[in-house]
């Protein structure tokens, strides 16, 4: 019973992307890709979806979707993979086997962005939800990293500026300019050091911009 439970479950999941695939392959914005050209798409991607099984997606028919062909119909769509699985255009989705959830907070839950969600309609007290430890280490990582960035890009302006002022004026940007210069270089070491964390516990941090090259030297 509990087999035949996930498999109608699987055959519901696979039912609501194959009705996401054809919304996107028919296009918002008069953009349109035949079911040919996304077969074709999909096997230039490396993992080919034959038209016949895009067909048997989009009405319905198969009884169950991989994680490797929601990735690939993403990419050959493009669009993102979460948006075949949560469809913002319908208000509720169905997040487990007959657990029925608003859509929003289930995309978000399902990105770790927030917790699982309350039942729909549902007006308890918030929960309470922190993203897991290394998800917002990376998320810590990223707003570092374009805050270093705003702040140089600050400085160099403020820098240009004050070659073209004089006086109290010029003074004043050249002090903007180096307190940004300044706090650029704390959050470049402030990357640094998260870097050095993140590899600590068995993780690789993300690419850096140019910007950043020769951070990592030494790193270890």
């Amino acid at each position: 019973m509990e087999q035949e439970a996930d498999k109608d479950f699987n055959a519901r999941v696979a039912q609501r992307v194959g009705r996401e695939v054809a919304r996107a392959r028919e296009g918002v914005g008069g953009r349109r890709m035949t079911a040919q050209a996304l077969a074709n798409r999909t096997a230039e991607l490396g993992h080919p979806l034959d038209r016949s099984v895009i067909a048997k997606l989009e009405k319905g028919f198969r009884q169950s979707v991989t994680v490797a062909d929601v990735v690939v119909l993403a990419r050959a769509l493009d669009v993102a993979p979460v948006s075949l699985l949560f469809p913002l255009g319908e208000p509720e989705v169905e997040l487990a086997p007959g657990d029925i959830r608003s859509t929003w907070p289930a995309l978000q839950w399902f990105g770790a962005e927030g917790p699982y969600p309350a039942p729909s309609g549902s007006e308890g007290e918030t929960q309470r939800w922190e993203p897991p430890p290394a998800i917002g280490l990376f998320r810590q990582h990223e707003d570092y990293v374009h805050q270093c960035l705003q702040a140089a890009a600050r400085a160099a302006d403020s820098r240009l500026q004050s070659t073209l002022s004089e006086g109290d004026e010029r003074a004043r940007l050249e002090a903007v300019a180096d307190a940004d210069a300044q706090l650029a270089l704390s959050l470049r070491d402030m990357v640094k050091a998260l870097r050095k964390t993140l590899r600590a516990v068995n993780h690789e941090p993300p690419p850096l911009p140019k910007a950043f090259r020769g951070l990592d030297e030494h790193a270890n």
